[in-house]
């Protein structure tokens, strides 16, 4: 079974705002869209044919969230294919109803490890808000604007229902067409209101006017929110650890963030490592003489616990991945990192999944690990993403 099919697609333009991951990957005609159309195909027809349909459903969904959670499970089961084991779905366990997603087992059927994957993403009441802006930013960056004038867009306050997009459609041409000016110094601004909705657009001159426009958004302003990775990642192992009982070999827990917590590079270890062995704090020591001393501790919130008290000895391993999409997998920025519990019940051995990641060493240090990326072990083309 097949998720995108062989149907001819002519479509050259990029994603736009509010579009399933799906209908964009299903209709884009750019040759690397192609290449990645037949990979992800050919993960599915590894799948046996009992799940395939199931998987193809869930790619289809109107939210994006579950195609990039299924393509997430997706990948793993490819990985572990592509190591050389045999893959049971849903197996077995001690819980009487709850199954994990996947038992890794050597060619000759010895058990490896469980795997599961689990993902980190927005909550229901922000995905129908990003819908709704969706909606009304769509409308906007099609409006017809004065040749040689984009719009800045920022949303200042957001309703909870839907405005009638015709109405403010037509309210923006006319004040763009009489606002327009010569000089590209001067950049009129307006906040529309409309059903709770606050928009604020710039006009913005000096674009070539004999090029033809596809969008009239030219910027758009995004909110500023608190980042917290590690409590994400914390989170989600607390979910998934202890759900489905102890077993009786190594269990590994993925988390993919489909949120954008992560911000890449150094930081994605450092939340990592904060996740399972506690966030670092700086304690500060004033003495009677005015010196003052400060030292970088680890508070006891870390989700493997210390030495000497260690927690949920069942997860042998975490794996992060940064993002739930295949584009990154070649970036030094956005590698899929492994860590394996110091003090597990069942100890991953280094050659499942062997990833790149970091463990704790006898001097308490955290010193990173050599492994294999990922994109390797699915043998993804050295020039990824493939050039269009």
């Amino acid at each position: 079974m097949k998720l995108f099919d062989d149907k001819e697609r002519t479509r050259q333009e990029p994603k736009k705002q509010g579009e399933t991951d799906f209908a964009f990957y299903d209709s884009c005609a750019w040759p690397s869209m192609e290449i990645y159309r037949q990979l992800v195909n050919g993960w599915i027809a590894g799948l046996p044919e009992s799940e395939q349909a199931e998987m193809v459903a869930r790619m289809k969904d109107s939210d994006s969230t579950y195609y990039q959670a299924a393509l997430a499970e997706l990948t793993l089961h490819a990985a572990l294919l592509k190591l050389g084991y045999q893959v049971e779905i849903h197996p077995g366990c001690s819980h009487p109803t709850r199954k994990p997603d996947f038992l890794a087992k050597t060619q000759d059927g010895v058990s490896v490890a469980y795997v599961e994957v689990t993902t980190f993403g927005p909550t229901l009441e922000a995905v129908g808000m990003s819908n709704r802006e969706a909606a009304i930013y769509n409308a906007i960056d099609k409006v017809k604007l004065p040749a040689g004038f984009r719009l800045s867009y920022d949303a200042l306050a957001r309703g909870d229902s839907s405005p009638n997009l015709n109405n403010l459609c037509a309210e923006i041409e006319k004040w763009a067409a009489e606002n327009a000016q010569e000089d590209s110094e001067i950049m009129p601004a307006k906040t529309f209101v409309a059903d709770g909705w606050q928009i604020e657009l710039t006009l913005v001159g000096g674009f070539k006017k004999d090029v033809p426009v596809e969008r009239s958004i030219g910027s758009a302003m995004v909110d500023a929110r608190q980042v917290q990775a590690e409590e994400e990642i914390r989170a989600a192992l607390k979910k998934k650890g202890s759900r489905y009982g102890d077993f009786a070999h190594p269990y590994v827990v993925v988390v993919v963030d489909c949120k954008g917590e992560l911000a890449g590079g150094d930081s994605n270890a450092d939340d990592f490592i904060e996740a399972v062995h506690g966030t670092v704090y700086t304690e500060i020591r004033t003495f009677a003489d005015g010196a003052i001393e400060t030292e970088d501790k680890r508070r006891n919130n870390g989700y493997w616990g210390r030495p000497d008290s260690p927690r949920h000895p069942n997860v042998s391993a975490a794996i992060v991945l940064p993002r739930p999409h295949l584009w990154d997998l070649r970036k030094d920025r956005w590698q899929p990192l492994i860590m394996r519990h110091p003090w597990a019940t069942h100890p991953l051995p280094d050659e499942v999944l062997p990833l790149p990641g970091w463990k704790l060493n006898q001097e308490d240090e955290f010193v990173p690990m050599e492994g294999t990326r990922l994109a390797d072990i699915l043998e993804l083309p050295e020039a990824w993403p493939p050039e269009d």
